[in-house]
């Protein structure tokens, strides 16, 4: 334990040195994220600058870094590929196509989905023949047969580009997917009706892997107990369920599912206990080769199966690099293996694929690997002594802590600002890790494996114990969830400035730990600057600001007023019951540089396209107000909310025509419809909405208004009004109302609708009569998240 905390640590007390080439390293990441994130790269560059003038670092290192710093800029941009191409015809009209191509690789998705990407992919329409460039990305559901990498298919399905919810302040599925050249998608469910896989019989490695498999399928029992080893052997999570992953990421342990450096320690602690055995039957050989160098050399071989059965992942190309190097530096008996070894590992990949820089799992494991081998030495100073069994299992359990705590300590605003949610349940890991490292995956994964090969009754045994444990585990942690014992909270997500100040605050605290006060105090004067170009940044004249976030074939928008209050109009959602809008976008976005709370929410009815994605809301985030037609969600969404009334005690308020509600003094939502006692459909009785500011009529609301709804807003006779209009039914031609827009008159039309929509929204009719009117159309569709500001005196002063 001592040699391996010393690895970690280093043998010298206080914050490592670090070598010349190291300290040039970060240059040349910051160069490379540079072709996403121009500004923040340049800042954290110079802010790199200060910290290193301030510990005086050698001569030339600025110019070498401004020049490591271009030099990544262009390689990034050089191995970046192009972006998309222009649209045929046939896939702008939603055709289907005979597609034929190439499987490249495949991977297992939760809920029996199968991840495909296609190569050498050509596409037959009506018009002829299509050759599409780079990667696509087919969906499985539910496949009732084994593709296999380098397998010949033919589907008739439609394809569309890749295309993702285009909004500020979010990740960008896009640009992941051009990093990954991705460039289109298509999604089959079932049996392949027509076409389907060529015939192809594996040979060789992908044999044997495949045979493997197979033993794994065939002993392993089909539960969710069973359907881990799958996961941990092979990364294949197809067999797992999403209750069980969900399960998994409430307990805060999700990395246990993705094969990374976690299950590469796993193999190498297997590989180090094959050491110890060897030198407990054969003291002697410690004479002719050192326990730390008999670890290494034990290890190599299964890390390199591990690696050839978890078919190359990049997240386990990433990991076994890093061991790699730390094997190599351990076997030299050098010192600070940890703090090197990644450095090392950093350098090589990035050379050899820049881009993996943009990988959330590259990003995750190089901050949990520096979080741990900078703060690990604090930590470790308040170990027990091990003079005992009781204190060496204290120890290791404390390590286990300590470990994870300086991991989550560098991974927290990363993790904060991709998720937008905080889950502080590390004791999770206590026991997940050590029953998974040492008992499941080593003696019933591997153990059983290898016996399937023997006896597959001893398989079977193996298999099915470690399954029930795994069940067991699993059954905690429902037990937990069930009690509130497993807190989940929405939380404040960073601009750049921040996450940088973040960092820096982490360097200062390690500055004054180890006696270097002054310099920590140095460090505030970037703090300061960078705290000041984030408040410069929301300074300017009083505005009322609206954005309809682009949530696909669902709405959802978003009012701020000058005063700063936050008022949300529907919440998106509409995409099934394993894709939470408010969790991924809705949420996400609204804290974005804010806490996690609204003034007011406005549900126009409750339909699951408009109020799915409050359910999160409501659930996660402090709301003022909650207001709606009456209408309640029914199902698995309706029940959220009751429950979250109850938890959080929210009192809905039922609004119809003729109610006024203050947002925020001069800022009023005026309700045209529906009248009391108005009887239609669920979408003819969403609420119409008017936004007013001192008396000057904004915008307007229509929810999923159609025919007799528009007739009955329009027969009130009261004010209609309004500079900007969100159409109503996201413009669906059964909304259409040429009397509409002339009573509203407004100099901007704004639709919230799904690209390539299977409704055809907006409506010809609509667009065309618009157009005729020289009003203005905006749709999500096209342009993604749709922004439009209004000054004191009413006037629009931005358009989308």
């Amino acid at each position: 334990m001592n040699q391996v905390e010393n690895s970690i640590s280093g043998n010298r007390s206080g914050i490592p040195g670090l070598f010349f080439w190291e300290i040039l390293t970060p240059a040349f990441v910051f160069g490379i994220l540079s072709i996403k994130w121009m500004l923040p790269s340049l800042t954290a560059l110079l802010v790199y600058f200060f910290i290193l003038f301030i510990f005086r670092a050698e001569k030339g290192a600025a110019l070498l870094m401004l020049v490591l710093f271009g030099f990544g800029h262009w390689y990034g941009n050089f191995v970046l590929p192009p972006g998309p191409d222009v649209m045929p015809d046939w896939m702008a009209a939603r055709e289907k196509v005979r597609l034929s191509g190439t499987i490249h690789s495949i991977k297992g998705a939760p809920g029996k989905r199968l991840k495909i990407l296609l190569d050498d992919v050509s596409c037959q329409s009506k018009a002829g023949q299509t050759q599409l460039e780079g990667l696509l990305n087919w969906t499985w559901d539910q496949p009732d047969r084994t593709p296999y990498v380098g397998q010949q298919v033919s589907l008739k399905v439609r394809v569309n580009p890749v295309h993702g919810f285009r909004n500020s302040g979010l990740w960008d599925y896009d640009f992941y997917c051009r990093t990954k050249d991705i460039r289109y998608r298509t999604y089959t469910r079932g049996p392949i009706k027509d076409g389907g896989l060529q015939p192809y019989e594996p040979q060789g490695l992908q044999k044997l892997r495949a045979s493997l498999r197979e033993h794994i399928l065939k002993n392993a029992p089909p539960t969710q107990g069973g359907a881990i080893f799958p996961a941990l052997l092979t990364g294949d999570r197809f067999y797992l369920s999403r209750d069980s992953v969900e399960l998994i990421r409430r307990a805060g342990v999700s990395h246990i599912l993705a094969l990374s450096g976690l299950h590469v320690g796993f193999i190498v602690a297997l590989g180090f206990g094959v050491a110890w055995f060897v030198g407990a039957v054969y003291p002697r050989i410690y004479l002719l080769i050192p326990r730390m160098r008999l670890g290494v050399l034990f290890s190599i071989l299964p890390v390199l199966l591990y690696l050839w059965l978890g078919q190359f992942s990049p997240s386990l190309l990433r990991a076994v690099t890093m061991f790699g190097f730390w094997g190599l530096l351990m076997f030299w008996g050098r010192g600070r293996v940890l703090l090197d070894g990644l450095f090392l590992a950093v350098l090589l990949i990035l050379a050899l694929s820049p881009l993996s820089v943009f990988d959330l799992g590259f990003q995750l494991s190089v901050l949990a690997v520096g979080g741990i081998a900078l703060f690990y030495p604090l930590f470790s100073r308040l170990m027990p002594a091990a003079d005992g069994l009781w204190s060496r299992v204290m120890r290791f359990v404390l390590a286990l802590i300590y470990i994870s705590i300086c991991a989550n300590i560098a991974l927290l605003p990363v993790l904060v600002w991709n998720f937008g949610v905080l889950t502080p349940n590390l004791l999770f890991n206590v026991l997940f890790v050590p029953v998974l490292g040492s008992f499941i995956l080593p003696v019933c994964g591997v153990g059983g494996l290898i016996c399937s090969y023997i006896s597959p009754e001893i398989s079977a045994h193996f298999f099915s114990v470690g399954a029930a444990v795994f069940e067991w585990l699993l059954l905690l942690v429902h037990k937990a969830a069930d009690a509130g014992m497993l807190p989940e909270y929405a939380f404040y997500r960073p601009h750049w400035e921040g996450l940088l100040i973040y960092y820096l605050v982490l360097g200062a605290g390690l500055l004054a730990f180890y006696g270097r006060g002054k310099r920590a105090q140095v460090l505030l004067l970037p703090m300061v600057l960078l705290l000041g170009v984030r408040i410069y940044g929301t300074m300017g004249p009083s505005l009322v600001r609206m954005d309809i976030l682009d949530t696909g074939q669902s709405q959802c928008v978003v009012i701020t007023g000058p005063q700063g209050s936050r008022t949300v109009v529907d919440g998106g959602g509409g995409f099934g019951r394993n894709f939470d809008m408010g969790r991924s976008i809705v949420g996400p976005w609204l804290a974005h540089g804010h806490l996690p709370q609204v003034d007011n929410i406005f549900m126009t009815h409750g339909d699951r396209d408009h109020a799915g994605g409050l359910a999160f809301l409501l659930e996660k985030f402090t709301v003022g107000r909650f207001y709606s037609n009456g209408d309640i969600p029914s199902g698995r969404v309706g029940e959220r909310f009751k429950a979250a009334f109850e938890q959080n005690g929210i009192h809905p308020e039922v609004l119809i025509k003729g109610d006024i509600v203050e947002l925020e003094p001069g800022l009023v939502m005026e309700v045209l419809h529906p009248y009391a006692g108005f009887e239609g459909s669920r979408n003819d009785r969403s609420l119409y909405l008017r936004l007013l500011w001192n008396d000057l009529p904004l915008l307007s609301i229509s929810g999923d208004l159609d025919r007799k709804g528009v007739r009955a807003v329009l027969k009130s006779g009261g004010e209609l009004a309004s500079k900007v209009l969100v159409l109503p039914h996201h413009g669906s031609a059964g909304s259409y109302s040429p009397q509409l827009y002339q009573r509203v008159n407004p100099e901007l039309a704004l639709a919230a609708c799904g690209f390539l929509n299977r409704f055809n929204f907006v409506a010809e009719k609509v667009e065309r009569e618009l157009a005729k009117r020289h009003i203005c159309m905006y749709t999500t569709s096209a342009n993604g998240m749709l922004t439009v500001e209004w000054d004191s005196d009413g006037r629009v002063v931005t358009v989308p």
